[in-house]
């Protein structure tokens, strides 16, 4: 048994009367073995998520089972993915992801600001995916041509602190100042809009993009959370969980996220519709697909949509276990 499972015993055995708790880690063990069984098969990109479960867990502590500190090591946990060749030069910037000590999560819990709804928004995504992996490089360091990290530069400070974006822009958004915080780049500092008067910090502008990427969500279940939006809604639970935003952690959410997990493990890019509206909605346009190269595995399995609902998951965990 690999070290991500006997990591989600121990948590079983410490929370054995809390049943949401254990349905979490019941899915979570479902998808350890489907990712023991196809690591090899996994980009960079499916492979993240887990890594963020792996800190997540290693964060958590369960004082109310009657023990002070139950830390979690998971300096194993990715272990298997040590042989792998990168699936690509993109993959190459991104591998500090996979470090257990790359992650870190806020100690406090804070919550969305509906005031700051963006009162539209903008039709289009407000940059490329290429665009928007420079940007990260900068931050991180590890670029073809950006070797130091905290590279600020005009292009991605006006990109990342654009207003009004839409569904793939926040995440990525929100995804750059968490890099920028991770990597203490106190060079990077905020913006000035042009729809504002006055200079914005880093923190605020982080609840800014997460009270619009829960206007999202609410609009996705709304919506009947069709299978096409599903990756979308779950990289902003696990992201905006992961800076302390806690009314990500909605039960109602948990108990869709849990259904949706098919028996092997895997949760698929398209599939078997939950709602009645969803299969009018299932034939979704380019602009709808996911915006990170995926790989689909048998039975439609997505590497993405698998490796956020892990990223997801591990934060209700942290968020019973810390909160």
């Amino acid at each position: 048994m690999n070290s991500v499972l006997i990591a989600i015993t121990v948590l079983s055995c410490v929370s054995a009367n809390e049943p949401k708790i254990n349905d979490i880690i019941s899915t979570l063990e479902k998808a350890a073995l489907f990712f023991e069984i196809n690591y090899d098969r996994f980009n960079l990109d499916g492979v993240s998520g887990y890594s963020i479960l792996q800190g997540k867990l290693y964060d958590v502590s369960w004082p109310r089972h009657g023990l002070a500190h139950c830390p979690v090591s998971f300096t194993e946990c990715m272990s298997c993915c040590g042989d792998r060749d990168p699936v690509s030069g993109s993959s190459t910037s991104f591998e500090p992801l996979l470090q257990i000590n790359f992650w870190t999560f806020r100690p406090e819990w804070t919550r969305t600001d509906s005031t700051l709804v963006y009162p539209k928004w903008r039709v289009k995504e407000c940059f490329e995916e290429e665009d928007s992996d420079t940007c990260m490089f900068q931050i991180l360091g590890t670029g073809k041509d950006y070797r130091v990290p905290c590279l600020d530069t005009t292009m991605c400070k006006k990109l990342m602190t654009t207003l009004y974006c839409p569904d793939y822009s926040l995440p990525h958004q929100l995804l750059y100042f968490i890099f920028t915080e991770i990597k203490n780049c106190t060079n990077i500092v905020g913006s000035r809009h042009p729809g504002l008067r006055h200079s914005v910090s880093t923190q605020h502008l982080k609840k800014i993009y997460c009270t619009n990427m829960m206007e999202i969500n609410l609009q996705i279940e709304n919506d009947g959370f069709p299978v096409y939006r599903r990756d979308l809604f779950l990289e902003n639970i696990m992201l905006c969980g992961m800076i302390g935003y806690s009314d990500f952690y909605k039960t109602r959410w948990l108990e869709a996220i849990l259904s949706w997990q098919y028996p092997n493990g895997c949760y698929v890019k398209m599939g078997r519709s939950m709602h009645p509206k969803e299969r009018k909605e299932n034939a979704f346009t380019a602009h709808q697909e996911v915006k990170r190269e995926d790989v689909l595995l048998d039975d439609n399995c997505s590497c993405h949509k698998t490796a956020i609902a892990v990223g997801a998951l591990g934060g209700y965990l942290r968020f019973y276990g810390t909160s």
